[in-house]
């Protein structure tokens, strides 16, 4: 019996293309054909509601620990995270470079895409989920006005009893409200790792990360790509400089970088679809891809039954992570304005301890890092400069440039800087921005610092090998221990050592 429900995400895709086997393989773990929902028998600790990072994570977290936990998912065991986010985008972007140039690139491309998520999704399996003691249910849920769960699936109910209840539906691509942008049938995230034959051109509406990350990818393999934003620069969140970099970067990869754009209307003819500007100006390719913010899973879930309270926001919550309605929470994209995985862990954890015990943990004055895997690499952790003006904080900025440092001479790679900013007079880091070669794995050591209230001088204790990009933070501690030499010490300094000549 096949228990899956109708779904976006399964497709009726050819018989034969690049890395078929890989999806039906994937398709099999993350939404099962051949799977019967458990029958519920008594009531859980804990329902969870959406599969995603937040989810699964709640629900194996929870498990763990010796809970009574179901969880319920609609669509496939992984969320976006796994099926149509980070796991695919980065595959492909790893994959375009190493295929760049090649006649059948973006086959191969997409076939090696199809195998590491593949490769990835047993760890999101219903299989192991429910060796884990997580009771999995595929299905539509949607609340009660007790505060448990319906799942509907295939035109028969069941209902799951809960002591807590964890909503984490997560988001989806936003669609912006552009006259016959519909009638264009968009690619978004959730349909453009789908394509089995290569387009010759590509429109992509929305320069933040996806936007960015995508359209170097498919420029590299063979795409003509042209990048649209309303904002006056791409990365419009990040530092202006991050995002010149970037786009200089993006256009010597060939992408037609177009910020400021305002789009009038979008129309189609045979098999061209044309952007149209309010200033006449228009441009056509044979895809759309919609990269334009994320919106919450809010529908179906008949949150006005349970008095859970929302908006287009997502799921009102407080730091705790708790609804209006005592007994639920929420966690992940479904309530949070940074949608990324990391957050959606770090949530689940709170979400955990908050259902399960005490309601003690809190979300408060957690600093969440966030990286574009562009070339290069653009991460970010803290305030902003412009931030900082705006909530009127003083401070100090500390840079390295990447055409200093030796490692990135000898690998011909000095694009970029590191960046940190300090309150004025005070050794504690607001905020970090590095553009670069492995930016994100760069920005760790001061993610750890941040988290733990140390200073650029804590980096000045530490020996790092030479030559290496990790350098930077002694660079950063050398700068910032300089400033400590005020002319009284200097001149105390200086008076010492001539008594000791």
């Amino acid at each position: 019996m096949d228990n899956r429900p109708d779904s976006e995400m399964q497709q009726s895709l050819p018989d034969t293309y690049p890395g078929a086997a890989f999806d039906v393989e994937w398709q099999q773990l993350v939404y099962p054909s051949d799977y019967t929902n458990p029958v519920p028998s008594g009531k859980y600790n804990l329902v969870v509601v959406g599969a995603g990072p937040a989810g699964l994570i709640t629900a194996i977290g929870s498990a763990g620990l010796g809970a009574r936990v179901a969880l319920v998912e609609r669509k496939a065991m992984g969320g976006d995270c796994l099926n149509v986010g980070c796991v695919p985008s980065k595959a492909i972007l790893s994959a375009a470079i190493r295929f760049a140039g090649k006649t059948d690139g973006f086959s191969q491309a997409m076939a090696w895409l199809r195998e590491v998520r593949a490769g990835i999704a047993h760890h999101d399996s219903v299989a192991r989920y429910n060796e884990q003691g997580v009771e999995v249910h595929l299905g539509e849920a949607q609340l009660t006005a007790a505060g448990d769960v319906e799942v509907h699936t295939g035109g028969s109910k069941q209902t799951l009893q809960a002591t807590r209840v964890v909503i984490t539906t997560g988001s989806r691509a936003a669609m912006p409200p552009i006259p016959g942008l519909q009638e264009a049938e968009p690619l978004t995230n959730e349909s453009v790792f789908d394509l089995t034959e290569q387009p010759a051109s590509m429109i992509i509406i929305g320069a933040g990360a996806i936007g960015c990350e995508l359209s170097q990818a498919f420029s590299r393999l063979g795409i003509k790509i042209a990048l649209l934003d309303i904002a006056p620069r791409i990365l419009a969140g990040e530092e202006p400089e991050a995002s010149e970099v970037l786009q200089r970067s993006s256009e010597a990869l060939g992408v037609d970088v177009r910020v400021s754009a305002q789009i009038e209307r979008i129309s189609v003819s045979g098999a061209l679809k044309t952007v149209h500007f309010k200033d006449g100006s228009s441009i056509d390719a044979e895809q759309i891809l919609v990269a334009a913010g994320r919106a919450p899973n809010l529908e179906n879930l008949n949150l006005e039954a349970a008095g859970v309270r929302y908006s287009k926001a997502g799921i009102e919550v407080d730091h705790k992570l708790r609804t209006s309605n005592k007994k639920i929470l929420a966690a992940g994209d479904i309530c949070s304005i940074r949608k990324l995985t990391h957050y959606a862990d770090a949530q689940a954890r709170i979400a955990i301890a908050n259902a399960l015990f005490l309601p003690t943990a809190s979300r408060k004055g957690i600093q969440v890092p966030r990286c574009t895997y562009t070339s290069p690499e653009v991460a970010h952790i803290g305030l902003t400069k412009a931030e900082a003006q705006q909530q009127g904080v003083k401070f100090q900025t500390w840079r390295v440039e990447w055409a200093d440092m030796d490692r990135a001479k000898a690998e011909a790679d000095t694009s970029g800087f590191v960046e940190v900013l300090t309150p004025e007079g005070k050794d504690k880091i607001l905020g970090a921005t590095i553009v670069g070669a492995h930016a994100g794995d760069l920005l760790a050591p001061l993610a750890i610092m941040q988290a733990n209230g140390l200073g650029l001088s804590a980096a000045g204790k530490a020996l790092l090998p030479y030559p290496t990009r990790g350098e930077y933070l002694r660079r950063l501690a050398d700068q910032y221990n300089r400033t400590r030499l005020t002319p009284l010490v200097a001149g105390l300094m200086k008076r010492w050592l001539a008594w000791r000549r």
